[in-house]
């Protein structure tokens, strides 16, 4: 081979080398991408699931709040009526004084 014929043939090997690394050196990023996009993924699935929980949980805690509310209606009215018939109570004995 003449040497013109071999400097070209080595300038086309050297490009073709360098070549080879970008596209390493592309694949290489790609790589780190994807692995950083499969992260993501799983924390968007767990953060999906723990909100999940969370509003289910929020759901359990207004009806626990419903049920205590009205059982705390309940107990205002028995209240009520408590002191209503002790008010009476006291207006039949003479609040305490004999007569």
């Amino acid at each position: 081979m003449d040497p013109e014929a071999q400097e070209r043939f080595e300038k086309v090997d050297l490009k073709l080398l360098e070549h080879d690394e970008k596209l390493y050196a592309h694949d290489k990023s790609l790589l780190a991408i994807r692995n950083l996009l499969g992260t993501g993924m799983r924390m968007l699935v767990e953060v999906e699931t723990k909100m999940s929980a969370l509003a289910d949980s929020e759901t359990r805690l207004y009806g626990s709040m419903q049920e205590l509310r009205g059982t705390m209606e309940q107990l205002a009215e028995a209240q009520k009526r408590t002191d209503e018939a002790l008010r009476r109570f006291l207006e039949r004995s003479g609040n305490g004084h004999t007569s």
